[in-house]
């Protein structure tokens, strides 16, 4: 080991220091009172001047030692201090009788200081200054070179040099197997401190660590005691479940809708095995769905403590796997229809116009005038049926051009304003912000969206209320909310919406919101549905800005409405 780690390891703490300058006055102090309490006690003539003097240079050194904390290096100061101390004590000794003192005890204070301070070899360095310091101190006191202070009322005592002699080599082992014992034991406590405060910092970037791993996590963790209540959340728990940070802490799990009350009891007998439930039982309403996995808690005694809960958002996923099974749907479908619709078309088309010849040689009024006159009608229906059909499974080429949206919105909601399917019993709100914005579209079916998404508002209004239509600009995205006062839909029936023939009013063909999906979606857009039973229906829609925003866009007119628009108008 190299000087300087030596020092680095040694080096004492400041508050050791003015600890050393406090112990040192408090024993002076002891023994000035307790030799003015022998003397007024037992009447007993002491030397206190000497004692005195002795105390005042104590409190002067140790005054200097405070003053020189902060001036002198740490080892510098606790060197001065031990040699202070030892001079001390060397005066002390020689004032309560040199060989005969009761006070030589003391050095092994200087001496275990020294180590402590010092380490191994302080303590050496004190033990061999307190072995010289006594040696020296009895040899004058023996050879006269010092007189021996007047005992008073105490017998003198003759020492002889076996005597002394032995005196003097006890202590001086003395004093080294103390230095040697103190130093040992306080590398020892070094060195375990050390360890302590080194695996202390482990285990405090332990724990920042795994704090930064489930702060960090995009899923929310909770974990419970025995009895359900939450013991810790990370963030994304409390962000998923929109509660303020620390405000799950003390609350029942169940409480939180995760999981429903009846699988607790299978979750505490599972010990080993990991559960995986899904549910949308939450405060935040039957819409979001939530996957929660559920595994056992244990103690670092492999004891279980408790149960670890590790949950993600799946509304998103619900959504999507909805989309994938409505266009898997919607594929069967477009198969059966491409398969049915040529085999139906020419026979249909020959029956139509068969009835139509006979329905010429049937005298007017007659019964199978009129029956021929249903026939034709219906074949007419039946024709359109799959038109409809063709239109979905072999939609036309996507005409995109810049489009004027909100003026297009207009347009069709003018129309519908004069259309016979508006009664007095309606009420139309229109409210398009901006007032001119441009997309690129296929103008004819965004209308067609729009025209079909009014009717069936309209069509779930019998009784009357309000059709509100209303846009906006959210950042890129054009945002179009359809919502109507009629008898809205279950859950079940919302999520058939847009699957054909599932949704139909008198009327219809059922094809209608499939196609609006279908349209949406092939523009980049979106569709989100929000309605309840007896609450009305809320459809938006959303629509990508991808051209230059312009008010001044050519207006496609009415003409230029695509074929089944028309239709629909007329």
């Amino acid at each position: 080991m190299t000087n300087a780690k030596r020092a680095e390891r040694y080096q004492p703490p400041m508050a050791v220091l003015r600890a050393l300058v406090g112990l040192r006055v408090v024993i002076i102090s002891t023994l000035i009172i307790s030799a003015l309490l022998i003397q007024l006690t037992f009447s007993i003539e002491l030397p206190l001047k000497p004692i005195y003097h002795l105390a005042a240079l104590a409190y002067g050194l140790s005054l200097l030692a405070l003053f020189a904390l902060h001036h002198l290096p740490p080892e510098a100061n606790a060197a001065a201090q031990i040699l202070c101390d030892i001079v001390i004590i060397t005066g002390l000794v020689y004032i309560s009788g040199g060989p005969d003192s009761g006070f030589t005890f003391l050095y092994l204070g200087a001496v275990s200081s020294g180590a402590i301070l010092l380490g191994r070899y302080g303590g050496l360095v004190a033990a061999g200054l307190a072995a010289v310091f006594y040696a020296v101190l009895v040899d004058l006191m023996y050879f006269g070179v010092v007189p021996v202070l007047d005992p008073g009322d105490l017998p003198a005592r003759v020492w002889t040099v076996p005597g002394l002699v032995a005196n003097v080599t006890l202590n001086i082992v003395a004093f080294l197997a103390t230095g040697l014992l103190v130093a040992a034991a306080s590398e020892q406590l070094r060195q375990t401190r050390a360890d302590l405060d080194r695996r202390k910092e482990e285990m405090e970037k332990l724990q920042a660590l795994h704090a930064s791993v489930l702060n960090s996590m995009s899923s929310g963790v909770l974990t419970t005691d025995l009895k359900g209540v939450v013991t810790y959340s990370n963030p994304s728990a409390s962000e998923l479940l929109r509660v303020p940070q620390g405000g799950l802490t003390g609350r029942n799990v169940l409480s939180l809708g995760l999981l429903d009350p009846d699988v607790w009891p299978r979750i505490l007998k599972a010990e080993n095995e990991l559960l995986r439930f899904e549910g949308n039982r939450t405060v935040l309403g039957p819409e979001y769905y939530f996957g929660v996995s559920v595994t056992a808690l244990r103690d670092g005694h492999g004891k279980t403590s408790g149960r670890i809960l590790i949950f993600q958002n799946l509304t998103a996923m619900k959504k999507l796997e909805s989309e994938v099974r409505l266009n898997e749907k919607m594929a069967a479908v477009g198969e059966l229809a491409a398969a049915i619709a040529h085999e139906i078309r020419n026979p249909l088309a020959s029956i139509s116009g068969s009835v139509q010849v006979l329905k010429g040689s049937a005298p007017a009024g007659s019964a199978n005038h009129r029956l021929m006159e249903i026939v034709v009608r219906e074949s007419k229906r039946l024709s359109e049926i799959l038109e409809d059909f063709l239109k979905y499974t072999k939609p036309r080429e996507r005409a995109a051009e810049a489009v004027d949206a909100p003026s297009a919105l207009r347009d069709v909601m003018t129309l519908l304003r004069h259309s016979d399917e508006l009664s007095g019993k309606h009420k139309l709100e229109v409210r398009v912000d901006p007032e001119a914005l441009v997309i690129q579209a296929d103008a004819g079916q965004i209308r067609q969206v729009f025209w079909n998404l009014a009717r069936n508002a309209i069509a779930a209004m019998p009784e009357g209320g309000t059709l509100k239509v209303e846009s906006r600009v959210d950042g890129d995205i054009w945002t179009v909310v359809i919502s109507d006062t009629g008898k809205g839909m279950t859950p079940e029936e919302r999520d058939r919406l847009f699957t054909p023939f599932a949704h139909s009013f008198p009327g219809g063909t059922g094809l209608g919101l499939a196609i609006v999906h279908r349209i949406v979606t092939e523009h980049g857009g979106g569709i989100r549905v929000e309605t309840a039973p007896e609450k009305g229906t809320a459809i938006s829609l959303t629509f990508p800005i991808t051209g230059a925003r312009a008010a001044g866009v050519a207006r496609p007119g009415l003409p230029d409405l695509d074929k089944a628009f028309q239709r629909e108008v007329a």
